[in-house]
């Protein structure tokens, strides 16, 4: 597969509506709150989002919040019409390097449904390894680089 060129931004006061358009599959919604609540997530907890744009349009949202120097990817969200080309690994990519460029970053981890198998195999290629958690529903994994 060829390397998907996307560029993730900070969301703003000028950009963050264009993340309102952002569609996830179905079966996908299970697992994951909306693009908008998850915008307003971000104005009451300590979380940065960005949009993920491709080729001039913006095609997908990703997040994290640090929390006492654990660094938590707690949303990546790649619209319906733009998936399986690249771009949710090449954003991850992108934030993964921010994040280890960042001092109070001293771990990074992101959680996914035990149910969830596509995020597990998804997160697994990018090097993040389950750690031993208390959750039946959830998984908690850390990123080894």
């Amino acid at each position: 597969m060829h390397q998907a060129f996307c560029q993730i931004i900070p969301l703003d006061r000028y950009n963050w509506e264009l993340c309102l358009k952002i569609e996830m599959k179905p079966e996908q919604r299970a697992y994951m709150p909306s693009v908008l609540y998850s915008i307003a997530q971000s104005k009451f907890e300590n979380l940065e989002p960005y949009g993920i744009m491709h080729r001039g349009k913006m095609v997908g949202f990703i997040m994290y919040g640090n929390f006492g120097g654990i660094c938590w990817i707690n949303r990546i969200v790649i619209d319906k019409d733009h998936q399986r080309k690249g771009l949710g690994r090449a954003a991850m990519k992108q934030l993964l390097e921010i994040l280890k460029g960042k001092i109070r970053c001293k771990e990074i981890r992101t959680s996914y449904a035990t149910s969830n198998h596509v995020a597990a195999a998804f997160f697994a290629s990018l090097g993040f390894q389950p750690l031993p958690s208390n959750f039946d529903d959830e998984v908690i994994a850390q990123y080894r680089s």
